[in-house]
């Protein structure tokens, strides 16, 4: 795109014309360029008041999104997000109706206060459950207990007092 000369008074009719001209083609390609077309802004772009900004396409950023204005730094997206890259998140993070195909790991604390499912095989250094905890199959190298109720406390006395009797030698119960 080229740069538009300025014009003075003392520009003949012909510059004018050419000019404007000029004017007319650059806007026209900014509103009615096509699909093949592109306008390239050299320049910084701003869209003030209270207007919407609306891709009917799709939106290539090279560089980075930065939402920090006047405190509307919230972004809303109806559709799917993909990210090839890592995701940082500094400030507390909601997910709902959340599926993982990989691996997820989570280097801090990590709280669920709703149901957890896991399906597969889970290692933990460090698990600290409260409420009811269902386990199908647990193999536990090392588990420091503070409270077993229910049946759980029924299940363990009923096996210290079976190896009590002798009656099962495959059954070690051993508590320091």
């Amino acid at each position: 795109m080229s740069v538009l000369s300025p014009l003075s008074s003392s520009n003949t009719f012909t510059q004018w014309l050419a000019a404007t001209s000029e004017l007319i083609s650059i806007t026209n390609s900014l509103t009615d360029g096509g699909n093949t077309a592109t306008f390239y802004a050299n320049t910084n772009l701003e869209i003030g008041n209270t207007s919407n900004f609306i891709v009917s396409g799709n939106l290539t950023v090279t560089g980075n999104v930065t939402l920090e204005s006047a405190g509307f730094d919230d972004m809303i997206v109806n559709g799917s997000i993909y990210i090839a890259n890592t995701i940082s998140v500094t400030g507390t993070s909601t997910l709902t109706g959340n599926t993982t195909a990989g691996n997820l790991t989570i280097t801090g604390a990590g709280t669920v206060t709703g149901n957890l499912t896991v399906s597969a095989n889970t290692t933990t250094a460090n698990l600290n459950v409260s409420g009811t905890t269902i386990f199908a199959t647990a193999n536990i190298t090392t588990a420091n207990v503070t409270s077993l109720d229910g049946a759980a406390n029924t299940a363990i006395y009923a096996a210290i007092a079976t190896i009590g009797q002798g009656t099962d030698p495959s059954i070690f119960v051993i508590f320091s």
